[in-house]
């Protein structure tokens, strides 16, 4: 069994909730930009690295403000940790996907965080906290729990 660590950015442009949107077997989704974190790699370093390469901006100031936790069928334990970032420099714009997997980064997309409910996002926690978050500017962190994969 191993441990696997993924990052995810939450990042709003002109008021927006910045995602990705995902193809996948025919089907859309969203997630917040991010991945995975490679094994050289801190959570800084990984976060940094997936935005510039899925957003093409640099960002420059972040805090932690969620943690979920997994278990990962027949393949052991994961964490997913997520960042507010409140400073960046560029305007979000598709960049690029190098990992070789099923689903395909489709577009970058900019959501209302009142219309969260009516769009497939991933993980589906993320849009009850959002939402109550967001005017707080994030100012608790968040344990979201503990939960199986796929």
């Amino acid at each position: 069994m191993r441990t696997l660590f993924r990052v995810g950015a939450i990042l709003f442009h002109e008021g927006k909730l910045v995602t990705t949107k995902m193809k996948k077997r025919g089907k859309e989704y969203h997630v917040v930009p991010g991945g995975g974190v490679e094994s050289h790699e801190t959570l800084y370093e990984a976060l940094r690295r997936e935005i510039q390469e899925e957003l093409n901006i640099e960002i420059h100031s972040f805090k932690l403000i969620y943690i979920r936790e997994l278990n990962i069928k027949d393949q052991g334990r994961g964490a997913e940790f997520y960042f507010y970032i409140d400073k960046y420099y560029g305007i979000p714009k598709k960049g690029y996907d190098p990992e070789n997997k099923e689903a395909i980064l489709d577009e970058v997309c900019f959501l209302d965080l009142n219309d969260l409910k009516s769009y497939t996002l991933f993980p589906t926690q993320l849009a009850d906290v959002l939402a109550e978050d967001a005017p707080s500017k994030f100012s608790e962190f968040r344990h979201l729990g503990l939960h199986n994969y796929p």
